[in-house]
């Protein structure tokens, strides 16, 4: 996977089908787009891992994820 940056343009990866994931990220690509890369920053429990912030001008929210859903769309 290429190394996400601050300012990278991002949208959520799609699964393998079959995993049972395939829809929720589908549904989550078409609604919120396209995003830019705020910040990194580890978080989460049991792992601990690398998580985004994002910001989604289609509709102006901030979201935080795991960086390994997500793709990137453009780089800087």
């Amino acid at each position: 996977m290429k190394n996400l940056k601050v300012g990278d343009l991002v949208w959520r990866k799609i699964p393998i089908r079959g995993t049972g994931r395939t829809a929720p990220a589908l549904e989550q690509r078409r609604r919120l787009g396209i995003g830019i890369i705020l910040s990194k920053k580890m978080a989460g429990r049991n792992p601990r891992h690398m998580c985004l912030t994002v910001y989604y001008p289609k509709t102006r929210k901030i979201y935080d994820i795991a960086e390994s859903l997500m793709t990137v769309v453009s780089s800087l």
